[in-house]
């Protein structure tokens, strides 16, 4: 997941006049953002289980006399994009991308919407991810604009994730105002799935499934605290940390969200000679350091 430390808010300082090295910097700061969806997003490959026994050649084909065409299809789009797990995992976009591309390529020949459609955004979001780890912002954002078109609807904890993620390639192209905008809308989505997984029949979506939401949901108030900050508005920015704080330790998000929140929180009065505000957030971070 996104992490926004003390130094990524000096960059986005209101007042600064030179911005001459800011993309080469940002990167260090956004370099997670690659992993940012395997952990946080939906996931529409499944990988075998390496402890799960082999199908006998008899049991393959009952099997595959079972399956649909498009269910066939689906299971040859997921056996070519089996390799491409383990580099995502491995954050190595430079083995990485041609073989997306390849994908694309394959999944663009399926006569079948879903299967198509499904790797075809896939694909495309891990070549974004590799952009906004090597910097390329602009490039970045117009793929995850394109992953709209190809990913899963709404409700699909995904569709808020991708809205971020279009959201940091905006910070990395210093558009403040454009950051703002989609970022918002993306806790907007948070809010609502989070709502309708707490009122579900599902414990696991009552429980774990709404914490991931709010975990996610926090990251994203983080970023736009500091599309805030850079528009001067630091106390718009100090009051969307605030919410971000009180529901990481509400609903108990791990030390690296909530840390990561503090820092903000910290940088931002501090710049902004907010001595009762500085003074919380320095207790804060107090209490959190104790812990360890």
């Amino acid at each position: 997941m996104f992490t926004l430390s003390l130094e990524g808010l000096r960059l986005f300082a209101p007042g600064q006049m030179c911005y001459a090295s800011f993309p080469m910097r940002l990167k260090t700061i956004l370099k997670t953002a690659f992993f940012f969806f395997l952990a946080g997003g939906s996931s529409h490959a499944q990988t075998a289980s390496p402890t799960a026994p082999r199908v006998s050649s008899h049991q393959s084909i009952v099997v595959s006399a079972d399956l649909t065409p498009e269910e066939k299809e689906e299971g040859r789009l997921n056996d070519l994009y089996q390799p491409l797990y383990q580099l995502e995992m491995q954050h190595s976009c430079t083995n990485a991308i041609e073989k997306y591309r390849s994908i694309i390529s394959e999944a663009q020949k399926s006569k079948f919407d879903r299967p198509r459609n499904k790797f075809i955004y896939m694909a495309t979001r891990g070549i974004a991810g590799c952009d906004i780890s090597s910097g390329n912002y602009e490039e970045a954002e117009a793929l995850y604009q394109k992953c709209l078109d190809y990913g899963p609807g709404l409700s699909d904890s995904s569709y808020p994730i991708i809205l971020s993620s279009i959201g940091v390639a905006r910070l990395g192209q210093q558009n403040w105002k454009g950051a703002e905008e989609i970022l918002q809308k993306s806790v907007v989505v948070f809010d609502q799935q989070i709502e309708s997984a707490i009122h579900s029949d599902s414990e696991f979506m009552r429980t774990e499934h709404a914490n991931n939401l709010r975990m996610s949901q926090d990251s994203v108030l983080n970023y736009l605290a500091a599309a805030y900050f850079r528009q001067d508005r630091s106390a718009e920015a100090l009051d969307t940390l605030e919410r971000a704080y009180t529901q990481a330790t509400k609903f108990n998000a791990p030390a690296p969200v909530l840390n990561s929140i503090i820092e903000s929180g910290r940088a931002i009065a501090i710049s902004n000679v907010n001595l009762p505000a500085s003074a919380t957030w320095l207790l804060r971070a107090k209490s959190e350091n104790q812990k360890k």
